[in-house]
């Protein structure tokens, strides 16, 4: 366990932690399922006498938590955060096929492949070892939710990439927050490419080469040692259809971890199998290729996941906020800056 983020907040810094509640909050449309779960079996169970198997458990449970997480972000997550603001992406064109199915296709396509993939055991076993994962991290840091949202980090980054990019997901609030009630993801961000349009594809979306950003070089956003490789992960067969692959081994997809600092884990994700040219215990320098952007993993579309933690496990880390160095944001250099969503960024020397 490493707390550095807790010994190294920001100098007369007024920038708390704006959540809905507190660090427990995501934890609630857990709970609250597994109690109806419990209760509804029960019923059928004991009073009306189903037959019951295991799968049918993992079903209702699983079921009434999508639902109950739809409830609490729609409602109670987004009514306690006040200044809560409509995401661009919604403005922004539907990405393949899909499009013609408009908002509510997408949203059930969505769905169906979050219900299906609860029969994955490799994606069941991750849930789980997040969800405990992530609870441990909550008691970890009960009381340092304002050093974490003002920890300075040890070291300068860049962004982990070339040329213009489109900020789809990430800041540093609850309103801009790539998903606030995962603590580990908490600053993450998500990349892509898009045209002047915000269009991130050419031609039907139907194949991943028509993606602006498959297949980009993913670079080391600062000096480090690798600790963590994942390759061989399959690209998801439902390109421009909205739909997180069901049949993926690893939610992060193909994926490499940096130690960039003490307490300062860097987590690249969705990368193209075979793609990654560095291994365990390799030195990378800031700026270095250390694979291609692309389609694995749980994931609507080819984009990098990028975000900081402050441990080498996915599962029980805690995200770090970062600010970025030597950026363009929006046709306008800056020395450092927090990058949000909708923002256009490029790395510049300038």
């Amino acid at each position: 366990m490493n707390d550095n983020h807790a010994k190294n907040p920001t100098a007369g810094s007024t920038n708390e932690v704006r959540s809905s509640g507190s660090f427990w909050s995501w934890l609630y449309p857990l709970v609250i399922a597994l109690v109806g779960a419990t209760a509804i079996q029960y019923v059928l169970v004991r009073v009306a006498q189903i037959q019951w198997r295991p799968v049918y458990s993992w079903s209702l449970y699983l079921g009434l938590y999508l639902i109950c997480s739809w409830v609490f972000k729609r409602y109670v997550f987004r009514s306690a955060n006040t200044g809560a603001t409509r995401h661009p992406a919604l403005d922004w064109p539907v990405p393949g096929p899909i499009r013609k199915a408009g908002r509510p296709g997408q949203a059930a396509a969505f769905l169906t492949s979050t219900f299906l993939s609860i029969f994955n055991p490799f994606l069941l076993l991750q849930q789980l070892r997040l969800t405990f994962g992530q609870m441990a991290t909550s008691r970890r840091l009960a009381g340092s939710e304002t050093d974490v949202a003002n920890y300075q980090t040890r070291v300068t980054y860049r962004l982990p990439l070339d040329g213009e990019w489109l900020v789809y997901h990430g800041g540093h609030t609850p309103e801009t927050s790539h998903s606030w009630q995962v603590l580990n993801q908490r600053y993450a961000y998500d990349f892509v490419k898009a045209d002047s349009r915000f269009a991130r594809h050419r031609g039907n979306g139907r194949h991943l080469k028509d993606y602006y950003c498959y297949g980009e070089a993913i670079l080391a956003a600062a000096d480090g040692e690798v600790v963590s490789v994942h390759d061989g992960h399959h690209e998801s067969p439902f390109t421009g259809y909205f739909m997180p692959d069901f049949l993926a081994t690893q939610m992060a997809g193909n994926h490499i971890i940096i130690r960039h600092a003490e307490g300062e884990y860097g987590f690249y994700a969705h990368l193209i199998p075979g793609s990654i040219p560095v291994k365990v215990g390799d030195k990378v320098g800031q700026g270095d290729i250390i694979g291609r952007c692309g389609f694995s993993g749980n994931s609507t579309e080819p984009h990098l996941h990028f975000h900081l933690q402050d441990g080498t496990d996915f599962y029980s880390a805690m995200g770090l906020p970062v600010r970025f160095a030597d950026i363009v944001v929006n046709g306008a250099y800056t020395d450092e800056v927090v990058v949000e969503r909708g923002m256009r960024v490029s790395f510049s020397l300038a």
